[in-house]
Parts: C-alpha cells; structure tokens; sequence
C-alpha cells in the first residue's frame, strides 16, 4: 500500500483544508486561535469519523469548528471525572494491601518482600515482581520514598506502595495467599462487609453471614442442613464459600486489570470513545454483585461488559458509598452543561452513542447503585443494626 504524503500547511491554509471538507468557519482568527492551543490531529483527526457523514469525508451541512470543538471538551471533561475517581480507587487498593502485608509479613523489606512468603505456582514470577519493588526501594521515585530511606530503618508496605504504579500493584496483588486476597476482596467491595456500622469487632461475623446468604441456595440443594451429618454440611459449605470467595478474587482481578488497560490508554494520549479494555466484565461476574438488573441476552448483546459502560459498573463496585454517590452527582452535573441548548444536545448525544452509552446512562447508574446498595444492606440490618448509611437513602 502506498504510503500518504506528509505535509505542512500553515493556520490558514488548515482552515482552508477544512472548508474543503463541508466544515464551517465563522471566523478565521477564533479558528486560528483553536487550531494553535489544540493542534490539528487533536482537534480534527481525532474526531472527524465521529462527525462525518455515513461512508463520505465531509462533515454534515451546518457543522462548525465550533462543534469539533465543543465535542473534544465533552470528552475532555469526561476523563477527568473518570480519572479523578479511579486514583481513588487505587489509592484504596494500595491502603488495603499494604495492611494485610504489613500485618502478616512486617514492615521490614527483607521479610514482606521475601518471595516464600507469596504465591510459589509461578516461582519465576513471582521473584520478578518482588525484584521489581526491590529496584523501587534502590531508585525511588517520590519524595515520600526519599525521605523515609534517608531517615528511617525500613521501608515500610504503605511506603513503598505508594512508590508503585499501578501494574505494579496490580501484579503484587496478583501473588498475595489467598487469605490475604480474600480480605484486600472484602475491603475493596465496600458492600460486602466492613460498610454497615457495626463494631470491628463484628467485622468476621457480618462476612460469615454474608458468605452464607450467598451459598444458601446451594447448600440446600446439595445437604440436608436440619437432618445431615454436620462434618458433611460443614465440608460441603466450606466448598462453596471457597468456590464462591474464588469468584470474586477473580472478578476483582478483571476489575483492576480493567482500570489499569483504562489509564494507560489515558496515558498514551488514547481516546475514551472507543476505549475497549483487554479484560472485559463478564455477566456471570456482574450478575454476582449486581442481581437481577441484566439478562445475560442483553448485557452481551450491548457488549455492557467493556468500553466506558464497563469502566463505570467496576466504579460503582469498588467506590465506596460516598464516593460513588458523588461520582454520580459528577455524572449528572457533566450531562446538565453539556445539554441546555439543541446543538449542545446534539454534540453530547451523539459522543455518548460513540461510547456504547445508553441516552439515560446516568439514570442507569443510580439505579444500579441503588440496587447494589438496597440489595445488601437492608437485608443485613435485622442481624447487625442500623446503618450509618441511613440518612443518605
């Protein structure tokens, strides 16, 4: 295939370009202006099959620079909400691990990154990964880092966490034992434990009762729990709960590897229109924490499980209440200026129909928030109380 030749056009002669192609310049010098802060790929090459007629290179009549202008704020905007709110799911995460590493293994380096501690399936990688953390320690890269190698012992897990990227971390988690995933799990999916007002001291039997009120189903199927043996009902619970915590150390795998593909596709200047991750939701792992909201029909159908939509439900699912309350507030506030006069409507209807959303994507997300949240807590307040949740239902 021949290859296209590169060349340069001045500001003027770009607007000149663009007229060419059905697009309308009100005014040179705002055009100009547009073009300079910008840039051309940024502003036009990066949009212009979005805003082309079907199967031509022209714009459709009466469209503006303007336009291609107000779209590249829409998702400007867009990303920044995304973003802001998975650094806070990362920063919950490294919290999370670097406590369950510290308790269990200390806060010297020689013992929490000595790899018989971790995962032995993969010795090789496992040792990479520790290594990896180790050249951290030797090069920091924060202030943080600095200072505490300058004036104190160790570096300790929230430390040098805290120095990590994200794959990073992500791959740390990825060797952690099992105990240890199972209650990064637990603390990441706020709804499923330590949310509901009660005392720490309660922490294990909220868990407990919750694992139980998951398997029940189950558990009658297989067992007679009134007339059986109890060693057999308890081996047969024990596999179901285990069955059942491995499903969700798997789905909070995919989240994270999800949330990771997202912000490096933001690092390398990447669209979020067609943002498409490599480890997409599955029904199945949705179904487990949202219930009875999706047919398996639908949600494949639509392909709900990855693109922005899936970016969105892993939020929902890792934010705790608060937070995704005003993720959604943020949602709905971004929506509002962005529709209040028709051709605003018409940008923003047409970006979020680029980016697999339905039209009432928000009102979707609260409701899906809604049916997390009124799913698990108020069938648990019986057995633990009120929640401190309360006046925000």
């Amino acid at each position: 295939m021949k290859k296209k030749k590169a060349k340069f056009l001045t500001y003027q002669q770009q607007l000149d370009h663009l007229r060419d192609h059905g697009l309308i310049i009100t005014n040179d010098r705002i055009g100009i202006e547009l073009l300079k802060s910008r840039g051309y790929y940024n502003l036009i090459n990066r949009y212009k099959k979005d805003l082309y007629r079907k199967n031509k290179h022209e714009y459709p009549t009466q469209t503006t620079l303007e336009d291609l202008y107000k779209y590249h704020r829409i998702e400007d905007d867009f990303r920044d909400i995304l973003f802001r709110f998975t650094l806070n799911v990362e920063q919950c995460l490294k919290e999370s691990m670097s406590y369950t590493i510290s308790e269990n293994f200390g806060i010297d380096p020689k013992n929490y990154l000595d790899p018989h501690n971790y995962n032995s399936r993969h010795a090789k990688r496992t040792e990479n990964i520790l290594y990896a953390f180790e050249k951290i320690i030797n090069k920091p890269r924060t202030e943080p880092m600095r200072y505490y190698k300058k004036n104190y012992d160790v570096i300790p897990p929230w430390i040098l966490l805290n120095d990590a990227m994200l794959g990073e971390t992500r791959m740390l988690f990825g060797i952690l034992p099992y105990k240890m995933k199972t209650y990064v799990v637990k603390t990441m999916f706020p709804f499923l434990n330590q949310n509901y007002g009660s005392r720490p001291d309660n922490y294990d039997d909220e868990w407990n009762e919750y694992l139980f009120y998951q398997i029940e189903g189950k558990l009658e199927e297989k067992v007679d729990i009134e007339n059986d043996d109890p060693a057999l009902v308890d081996r047969v619970s024990k596999q179901l709960e285990n069955s059942f915590i491995n499903e969700l150390i798997e789905l909070f795998s995919t989240t994270i590897r999800s949330i990771n593909d997202f912000r490096n596709a933001l690092a390398h200047g990447d669209r979020i229109v067609h943002f498409q991750s490599r480890y997409n939701l599955k029904f199945n792992q949705v179904n487990l924490i949202v219930k009875d909201y999706f047919t398996k029909n639908n949600f494949n159908k639509k392909k709900l499980g990855n693109g922005i939509y899936g970016i969105l439900l892993i939020l929902l699912f890792l934010l705790d209440k608060y937070d995704a309350l005003l993720l959604i507030q943020k949602l709905k506030d971004w929506q509002y200026r962005n529709t209040r006069t028709y051709n605003d409507k018409k940008a923003f209807n047409l970006f979020i129909k680029n980016c697999n959303l339905p039209p009432n994507f928000t009102k979707e997300i609260n409701e899906i928030y809604q049916s997390i949240y009124n799913y698990y807590i108020p069938k648990r307040r019986g057995i633990f109380g009120s929640s401190k949740y309360d006046d925000y239902n």
